[in-house]
């Protein structure tokens, strides 16, 4: 009796097993297939997922040419367009040198910068001194003459003004109407940097004010060129009435070195850069382009040219033309290239140096005509490379 109770509790705690865990019942497909815990299964992302393609990225710049073989014209000319919005791009103006004298070549000057891309700059005396307004890296190098249009960089934007510059030195005493960082050719008082070069260059009688860290160390005579300070400035004053203003400056007195850069009554403010360059072309669209430029004369005849601009899209735009070369580019007046650039929906634009000057490097290569046959030793650049991370 016992037995038959065992296996009738044996029997329902089966049947109340298979009710509640029918997992615990092996599942094997009779027809050989999987299962359909098998069938549901996901699949394997890694092998059936492809892989991302990599991020396209926008490139630096847009180089092409535009050529033109006509009845007694020919035209060569080189076209590169930077996208200011690109986050991977810098585009600024370069020297030579890191003083403000001296010329290199622009192969020189582009493999110093690790640049993908350099155009010859814009005009200089012929010392290499830079010709007209040159700011970047929070320095103002050269001030502006006031006579040329300077091309600017804030943040994502470029853009042109009629700028000059205002420069005093304040502290213990206030001085200005002086020349800042310029070659001493004339009576008068002098401003120099350590961006200027180590001295002054000055080979005639006159009194210097050293100042170093903001503190006037003492004035001296010198009839020779004179160390300026590395950490600081000096003021060089040549002539009696310059000496004489000099003279208000005594020992341990504070200064410092004061601008602003200006267009029309504003002053401009944020800027990344300032770069003057030569006679306007286009303006709001306009030819504006004059017959005669004071640092390459006549714009009438067919040369060379180098020219910067903004298109009506933001972008900035260098143009190389060569000329001088018979069967391959006569060159362009200025008043041809302001149609050129207008072709390319440029709004505003400026000369930059031309005739010999004129030269494109990309990707270390030279790929316009030289009008010389060699490169020409420049003071200054435009370069255009990727930004480090």
């Amino acid at each position: 009796m016992k037995s038959k109770w065992l296996l009738l509790i044996l029997f329902i705690s089966s049947i109340i097993v298979l009710i509640l865990c029918p997992d615990a019942v092996e599942k094997t497909p009779a027809d050989g297939h999987l299962s359909s815990d098998e069938e549901n299964k996901a699949p394997d992302l890694e092998t059936l997922t492809p892989s991302p393609s990599p991020d396209i990225q926008e490139p630096l710049y847009k180089y092409y040419t535009v050529v033109k073989n006509e009845p007694g014209f020919d035209l060569s000319m080189h076209v590169l367009e930077i996208d200011p919005a690109n986050p991977r791009v810098e585009v600024r103006p370069v020297s030579s040198h890191a003083t403000l004298f001296g010329y290199a070549f622009l192969s020189e000057i582009s493999e110093k910068w690790e640049a993908r891309v350099a155009v010859n700059g814009g005009f200089s005396h012929s010392n290499g001194l830079l010709g007209g307004m040159y700011y970047i890296d929070d320095e103002l190098f050269v001030p502006g003459t006031g006579q040329y249009p300077v091309l600017f960089k804030r943040g994502e934007e470029f853009f042109f003004e009629d700028a000059e510059t205002r420069i005093w030195i304040d502290g213990s005493v206030k001085l200005d109407s002086f020349y800042f960082n310029q070659y001493p050719k004339i009576e008068g008082l002098y401003v120099f940097t350590p961006s200027y070069g180590s001295q002054n260059r000055i080979r005639q009688p006159h009194l210097n004010a050293v100042v170093s860290s903001g503190e006037v160390r003492g004035l001296t005579m010198s009839s020779d060129s004179f160390d300026i300070p590395k950490d600081g400035f000096l003021i060089s004053g040549i002539g009696e009435y310059a000496q004489k203003r000099l003279e208000a400056v005594e020992p341990e007195m504070n200064l410092e070195i004061f601008y602003e850069i200006i267009a029309g009554h504003e002053v401009i403010e944020g800027i990344d850069w300032a770069y003057e360059c030569g006679s306007w072309i286009l303006r709001n669209g306009e030819i504006v382009v004059p017959d005669a430029d004071g640092w390459v004369g006549t714009l009438k005849i067919r040369t060379p040219r180098t020219a910067v601009g903004i298109k009506d899209d933001g972008k900035l735009i260098f143009v190389v033309a060569d000329g001088r070369q018979k069967g391959l580019s006569d060159g362009l007046t200025g008043k041809e290239l302001a149609n050129e650039l207008l072709a390319l929906n440029v709004r505003d634009a400026a000369f930059l140096d031309g005739g010999a000057s004129s030269e494109m490097i990309i990707e270390g290569e030279i790929v316009n005509s030289p009008s010389a046959g060699r490169e020409r030793m420049l003071a200054a650049a435009f370069i255009i490379r990727e930004k480090s991370r």
